[in-house]
């Protein structure tokens, strides 16, 4: 029996102010936009892949995410929480 099941790609890609879904490309597929409030653009496992890896070459930490059903939104409640990024204080260290 044939696998009819289908998946769906995504391109996430960590940003200063929390992890976002890839929602359109441009030129040619040179250019990624990633806006919280549109809905995630859906790719095909090879472009999800190749998208993510040229992003990461770009010091952009992206992944490519295989989901067996459809997103139709940011799936983060951006609404509710921010991330704010803080140095850890470390513990002075303690002489034996």
């Amino acid at each position: 029996m044939a696998n009819t099941k289908k998946n769906y790609w995504y391109v996430l890609v960590m940003t200063d102010g929390g992890p976002v879904f890839v929602t359109s490309v441009e030129y040619q597929g040179k250019t990624a936009y990633w806006n919280k409030d549109e809905k995630p653009r859906e790719f095909d496992k090879f472009s999800a892949q190749d998208l993510a890896f040229g992003l990461t070459l770009n010091f952009h930490t992206a992944y490519a995410i295989c989901q067996p059903f459809e997103l139709d939104r940011q799936p983060y409640r951006y609404d509710s929480w921010k991330i704010r990024w803080e140095e850890i204080e470390k513990e002075e260290e303690e002489d034996d």
